[in-house]
């Protein structure tokens, strides 16, 4: 299944490290110094409670294009981030989109 995160925050991440397997094939939507990491070190998550770390790969673009087609996009921003993401969506020919918001930022 071909799987675009829009976004690359802690939901984000969390979810796109889950849903990589053979089967799935995941992008990351990311900008600025967030996609610099993804690109330089890969997705690397802190598992604080099972005490590890985690390294994945991941394909990972800036910008979500009129033509591009996943089978599901899951959007995992701010709501406050929403009214600048609307408008790549509607453009994009992908059908199916799950959206979930925080209200604010969660502490690092």
């Amino acid at each position: 299944m071909k799987i675009l995160v829009y976004g690359a925050g802690i939901q984000g991440s969390f979810l796109a490290h889950s849903l990589i397997n053979e089967s799935n094939e995941v992008t990351l939507l990311a900008r600025g110094k967030r996609k610099k990491e993804l690109l330089t070190n890969g997705l690397i998550l802190n598992h604080s409670i099972q005490r590890k770390q985690t390294k994945n790969t991941v394909r990972v673009i800036e910008t979500l294009q009129p033509d591009d087609q996943y089978d599901l996009i899951f959007v995992t921003m701010k709501y406050s981030d929403f009214p600048a993401i609307i408008e790549p969506l509607v453009k994009n020919s992908s059908s199916t989109i799950f959206l979930s918001a925080t209200n604010r930022r969660l502490p690092r």
